[in-house]
């Protein structure tokens, strides 16, 4: 820790660990280093001063040293973004950590990643703001495909190129085929088309051009239907954050289908 300088970097904590009895092991996603794993002596007690700096999600200007190999160190806190809503609101914590976990899953650590630093503390913010949580996962689903190694049109057809006709996803083809070419793939997805068109706009739009995305919930439903399958069978990524949100949405199904009191015989 002595032989490297100290220097001053930007962070959103994507997840943290015990560390025998005291200690902690913080993962964060710099804009400066990528991916780091931070070593904080003593982080597990309540008298540590970085504490709120170090729960998952929270964003923050650090001072430390950051290693090359092994782990790095923080020293300061030189600025801190409060995220009340994450902490008030169990589903939004979980899409927040999935985005973050995804990110991690995609990229080896010690990788630059400015770009995927800037993207996700915007979406962080979208989330915060109300747009479609489920629409804003799916934007890094489509994003991150390549980075895993998966490339798909999710925007027009994949054998003629039209745009202007409802589209489903064909596993066959690797991306979305028309209307005109649905008996080419027997298979087929049957995906709502306006779910398909909805994918196909956040598989082309910049994040930052995305508004307030509010969607149906039959809506989103139907794009988890699709982007689960992909990474679940085609990706291969199975996410502890993505199941907690799947059994999330099973409960909150399940509740919205009992009667009201009023309607209880």
């Amino acid at each position: 820790m002595a032989d490297q300088p100290l220097t001053t970097f930007h962070g959103i904590v994507m997840y943290q660990r015990e560390h025998k009895e005291r200690d902690l092991l913080v993962k964060i996603l710099t804009r400066e280093a990528g991916k780091k794993m931070f070593f904080v002596k003593s982080g597990k007690s309540k008298r540590n001063r970085f504490s709120a700096e170090l729960q998952p999600l929270a964003q923050a200007t650090y001072e430390g040293t950051l290693n090359q190999r092994g782990l790095s160190f923080i020293t300061d806190i030189k600025a801190q973004q409060a995220q009340p809503e994450f902490m008030e609101d169990i589903e939004l914590n979980a899409y927040g950590v999935y985005i973050l976990g995804l990110i991690d899953s995609a990229f080896v650590d010690n990788q630059p990643l400015s770009a995927w630093y800037d993207l996700a503390a915007l979406g962080l913010e979208k989330l915060k703001q109300g747009a479609s949580r489920q629409g804003i996962a799916n934007y890094f689903e489509l994003a991150l495909l390549p980075a895993f190694g998966v490339q798909m049109v999710f925007n027009h057809c994949v054998i003629c190129g039209r745009r202007d006709l409802p589209l489903d996803f064909s596993d066959h083809y690797h991306g979305a085929i028309c209307q005109n070419h649905f008996d080419q793939d027997l298979e087929r997805w049957h995906i709502n088309p306006r779910a398909m068109l909805i994918l196909g706009r956040l598989a082309t739009v910049p994040l930052k051009q995305i508004g307030t995305l509010r969607l149906k919930p039959e809506t989103t439903s139907e794009m988890a239907r699709l982007m689960n399958h992909i990474y679940d069978d085609q990706v291969g990524v199975h996410l502890k954050s993505k199941s907690f949100i799947q059994k999330l949405n099973l409960w909150q199904a399940r509740l919205s289908e009992r009667p009201s009191s009023e309607e209880t015989p």
